[in-house]
């Protein structure tokens, strides 16, 4: 059975397309690698392309005989959906529209999309579930939010049949298929490269968070875990289940000042760090409610402590005697 992952040489679509494959399923990644790496992708077939061009997409879903999608493509950045709205509607929007008409064209009915928990905004909770009122501050949130709003119309006229899968922090790596620590965004990454690996002092954005420390706290799931959860959406959806949206994360809190302490834990030495003022868009604490997730698709995070974050990062490979290669 092959399934398109679109964005599948991106950091959640390696391990995603690795973790298909295991399972028997072929893997047909679709890619732009913009962000991507195609020297990661040899899981199954690879296609360098981008989800708005609908005849290449239609193309491969008829060559392959694609039966599912797991649609992973997409610009995902917060502070860069600030400056860039634009970038974010017609990547986020238009593309997984031209992906939709795509799929409706070719008769293909199970999808598995990624959202995102940035949907919730600064939400009341102290775990946000689901079913409460969603407010994006960014625009990569509203894109995200827009794609979700769709997809039951989709379902009234195509039939299609989704899960949105509301992905919070995703971190960590699985063997030598980590993120390059230079220049990623992420702040695991990102916190090891100022302790270890030769980069700047990390810039740690807001201190006057209504946390216990002060700075933001996020919901840091492992990207192993994340892969797992697509493969249990795709077999959700393939029995038929009502189409849902639900939380991926590990349903516990961390601090950025945490994440430091941590990795300077494990490091051996402190990490270089200045504070600097939040950034539009940032809510103070996102934290998850998955409940949904454990019942509907047996699903749990086992690979989510921080203490295991952090250590698939400083031995991804990236980096040997605290050089980055």
């Amino acid at each position: 059975m092959s399934i398109l992952v679109t964005g599948g040489a991106g950091y959640i679509g390696r391990h995603t397309a690795k973790l298909l494959h295991a399972s028997g399923l072929v893997p047909v990644v679709l890619d732009n690698l913009t962000t991507g790496r195609r020297e990661e992708t040899g899981w199954g077939p690879f296609v360098e392309g981008d989800i708005s061009d609908v005849a290449l997409v239609r193309r491969l879903i008829r060559e392959h005989n694609i039966t599912a999608v797991v649609h992973l493509a997409a610009s995902a950045h917060v502070g860069d959906s600030m400056v860039r709205p634009d970038a974010y509607y017609r990547n986020n929007v238009c593309g997984t529209a031209a992906l939709l008409e795509a799929m409706a064209a070719e008769n293909v009915k199970q999808l598995v999309f990624a959202s995102s928990c940035s949907v919730y905004g600064n939400s009341a909770s102290t775990a946000a579930h689901e079913d409460e009122p969603v407010i994006p501050m960014s625009s990569y949130g509203e894109s995200k939010l827009v794609t979700e709003r769709a997809l039951p119309w989709y379902q009234l006229a195509f039939g299609l049949r989704w899960v949105a899968l509301r992905y919070f922090n995703v971190a960590g790596a699985e063997g030598s298929m980590g993120e390059e620590l230079a220049g990623c965004r992420r702040i695991v990454p990102r916190t090891v490269h100022a302790a270890v690996g030769g980069g700047a002092a990390l810039g740690v954005f807001g201190t006057d968070f209504d946390t216990p420390d002060g700075s933001a706290v996020r919901d840091y799931v492992h990207v192993s875990d994340v892969a797992q959860a697509n493969l249990r959406a795709l077999h959700y959806v393939a029995q038929g289940q009502p189409p849902a949206v639900m939380n991926i994360a590990a349903g516990v809190g961390t601090s950025v000042l945490q994440i430091i302490d941590e990795v300077g834990r494990q490091a051996g030495q402190p990490v270089p760090h200045h504070l600097e003022a939040a950034r539009g868009g940032d809510p103070g604490c996102a934290i998850a409610d998955i409940s949904r997730a454990r019942k509907e698709l047996c699903w749990a995070p086992v690979a989510s402590g921080l203490e295991n974050i952090v250590s698939t990062v400083l031995h991804s490979g990236k980096l040997r005697a605290g050089v980055l290669v």
